[in-house]
């Protein structure tokens, strides 16, 4: 890990080039926009990536999409490609333009395709990948929602996985990193009172950086661009803009969102402290694959969205209806399973 003694996105603006990734999945790419809008207002030099793994509303596979599946891409590494306007996914013959390829044609740039599926030594190799063949010099991570800086034994976390693997890797890697959250609460996991608890918490260990809100030139742009991203949670922040306060349903309806000002703010945190007080992303150290990564969490008795999506593609090539009814009974007698399974609870029972 290299220490990153730094007090605001403003010194990270003064730096070269900042590689800005949404670390939760594909949903996360609009999230990071704004997050690479801020930057750049502030005179720096930002790249945006993103993890690529999509819902599976757009991806009828489950998990993340391998570089090696990319079209019209250049593979800089095994798990790190620069992609542009033209690059797109061929997944066993089914095609598909991933959120960070839209990015890239809004944009008018290449952006930055990020592979998990070789787990968290994959990502890490990637992310010090953007250092010696982009000139990356910085990395800011963006979880739109907030379940990054879970610790792991919330009743309510529903995709644990990716962000697991994210952190972890930002806080092994070579470059300077920081861990951005965007709206509380925005996807419907952990509730917003809970997440923030949890950034008080990392305040009180000296893990806060800076508290920053969108602005308008920031809102004008993204609800311009928004309708090109196919996401529930990272729009949150442009309905909370546009005066939405109240509770809104996401997720076929099995999740409820908590809307209010709130949701349209940005907490700047430590990576160090972020990963110190998490149990979930030292579980996944060292992983080698989705799988073993899966794997370690599910030893846990920790459900995640790879099994989530097993289970939901399972059901749908049965004829099942994703309703919010189905879903939520998928995944409660998935989390049955694994308590059976004679799994180690993360944090006791």
């Amino acid at each position: 890990m290299t220490s990153l003694n730094i007090d605001s996105l403003e010194e990270l603006s003064s730096m070269g080039r900042v590689l800005v990734v949404g670390i939760g999945g594909g949903g996360d790419t609009l999230g990071a926009l704004l997050v690479y809008l801020k930057i750049k207002g502030l005179g720096g030099k930002p790249v945006l990536g993103n993890v690529v793994w999509e819902r599976l509303v757009l991806d009828p596979f489950p998990g993340p999409i391998p570089v090696e599946q990319l079209v019209n891409a250049e593979i800089i590494g095994r798990s790190i490609a620069i992609v542009n306007s033209n690059t797109y996914v061929d997944r066993y013959g089914y095609t598909l333009k991933p959120q960070i390829v839209i990015a890239s044609e809004v944009l008018g740039e290449k952006t930055v395709f990020l592979d998990v599926s070789k787990g968290e030594e994959g990502l890490l190799e990637a992310l010090d990948a953007a250092m010696d063949k982009l000139g990356v010099e910085a990395i800011v991570g963006v979880d739109v929602g907030g379940d990054a800086i879970a610790i792991g034994c919330e009743e309510d976390l529903w995709s644990p996985l990716a962000d697991a693997i994210s952190v972890s890797a930002l806080y092994r890697s070579r470059a300077p990193s920081i861990v951005t959250i965007l709206a509380p609460g925005a996807d419907g996991e952990m509730s917003q009172q809970q997440l923030i608890k949890r950034i008080s918490e990392i305040a009180s260990q000296g893990g806060l950086i800076g508290v920053y809100g969108v602005n308008r030139r920031e809102y004008k742009v993204l609800k311009r661009i928004s309708g090109k991203f196919a996401s529930e949670a990272s729009k949150i922040p442009i309905e909370a803009f546009e005066g939405l306060m109240g509770y809104k349903k996401i997720r076929w309806g099995s999740r409820t969102v908590e809307v209010n000002p709130i949701s349209m703010t940005l907490y700047a945190l430590d990576t160090g402290t972020v990963y110190n007080m998490s149990k979930l992303a030292p579980a996944v150290h060292g992983t080698k694959s989705i799988d073993e990564a899966r794997r370690r969490l599910n030893d846990r008795c920790i459900y995640t969205e790879l099994d989530l999506e097993e289970d939901l593609a399972s059901l749908r090539d049965k004829g099942g209806t994703l309703t919010a009814v189905r879903v939520l009974e998928v995944r409660s007698e998935g989390r049955r399973r694994l308590l059976l399974s004679g799994c180690n609870p993360l944090c006791g029972v």
